[in-house]
């Protein structure tokens, strides 16, 4: 019984250890796998070539991502050493905002600075007003900065925060991954936005009196991905979380949109490792965005409407319209239009003697003076 008890251990002991010679079990290794966002899209800013997109072309609910084509239009038609000046329905509304009190004058650069690191939509509609004179009149400018940067999904632009709830204008935005990217791009290439949008923070003194220090949202530019060097963070509940990021490496450039994600920063890392690692030379037969284009003042504004020319003084009654001389209660069409123009009272007046002459003349009034008694 112990020879066999014997023979048994050291046979389980062989095998043991044949088996951990044989195979090793390998060590788990950190998992890059990351859920795709519902759209998204990447590309090479110096090309313009779409490398990686799914679902790019769908407009959806874009957040604060907005806030990036309210930036390309103030920058447009604004002075950049300007000022902007709050009134009491961009101060009243709803966070993120910087807090801007109605009455308050801020300056343009430090006003965009909070709008694109910290998101201050408080700011973005003070901008809408200043640009647009109004928040609704912006919404044409909005489309219009779209059109002239190239943009060519099928879009919808009522908010300059990009809000899409019950406080937000008509409902809010839609807009596709790949439209925000052509958006992107411009910022990138605008020589005013580009650096502000790429600062991890801002010092400056509130117009009350207060040195603040603002802190950009993006993570990226923090040192979350090496060459980062700008982009625009957006959420709400309907939206999900969004982002438009840009980064450099090699003397390339490299833009993305990803729209509703569970990790913005973790699938935007993984798109730029992805671009930068493909050659420009195997960009041949890929789709490519619009040449790039920044949107003038003359482009995105609406024509001023034409002024009525001034009346004729010869102009009829029914022509100059109503008459100054009407009392209260009457008909001003149907008043005499007698002093529109001293040339109008001279025409009148005359053919009002030259018929009266006339009159006379048919009835004998009109005689020759009698001679005196002939001699």
């Amino acid at each position: 019984m112990v020879l066999v008890a014997l023979v048994l251990l050291v046979g389980q002991l062989v095998a043991g250890a044949g088996a951990v010679v044989a195979a090793p079990a390998p060590p788990p290794g950190p998992t890059t796998t990351v859920a795709p966002p519902r759209s998204y899209v990447l590309v090479d800013a110096d090309t313009g070539t779409v490398l990686a997109a799914e679902a790019d072309r769908q407009p959806r609910p874009p957040a604060s991502l907005t806030k990036i084509v309210t930036a390309l239009a103030a920058s447009a038609t604004l002075p950049h050493d300007g000022t902007l000046t709050i009134s009491e329905r961009a101060a009243s509304q709803p966070s993120n905002k910087a807090g801007a009190k109605a009455g308050e004058v801020w300056p343009v650069t430090d006003a965009m600075h909070l709008m694109l690191l910290q998101s201050a939509n408080d700011l973005a509609l003070a901008f809408a007003e200043a640009v647009g004179g109004t928040a609704e009149r912006f919404q044409d400018v909005m489309a219009r900065t779209a059109a002239a940067i190239g943009m060519e999904d099928p879009q919808i632009w009522q908010d300059p925060a990009g809000l899409d709830d019950k406080a937000s204008l008509g409902g809010g935005n839609s807009v596709s991954a790949r439209d925000l990217a052509i958006a992107g791009r411009a910022l990138v290439a605008d020589p005013w936005l580009s650096p502000i949008s790429a600062k991890p923070r801002y010092a400056f003194t509130a117009p009350d009196g207060v040195a603040r220090d603002a802190l950009n949202h993006n993570k990226l530019v923090l040192g979350r991905y090496p060459g980062a060097i700008g982009g625009k963070t957006g959420y709400t509940k309907k939206s999900g979380n969004s982002l438009f990021a840009s980064a450099q490496r090699g003397g390339r450039t490299m833009v993305v949109v990803v729209m509703d994600t569970k990790d913005a920063y973790g699938f935007t890392t993984q798109l730029f490792d992805r671009g930068f690692a493909t050659p420009v030379a195997a960009q041949d037969g890929l789709e490519r965005l619009p040449p790039l284009r920044l949107p003038t003042a003359a482009r995105i504004l609406p024509p001023t409407p034409p002024t009525k020319a001034p009346l004729s003084p010869l102009a009829s009654p029914s022509e100059a319209g109503a008459s100054p001389f009407a009392g209260p209660g009457e008909d001003r069409g149907t008043v005499p239009l007698v002093a529109a123009g001293g040339s109008v009272f001279v025409v009148v007046l005359v053919a009002g003697y030259r018929h009266q002459a006339r009159r006379r003349r048919r009835r004998g009034e009109y005689r020759v003076p009698a001679r005196g008694p002939a001699r």
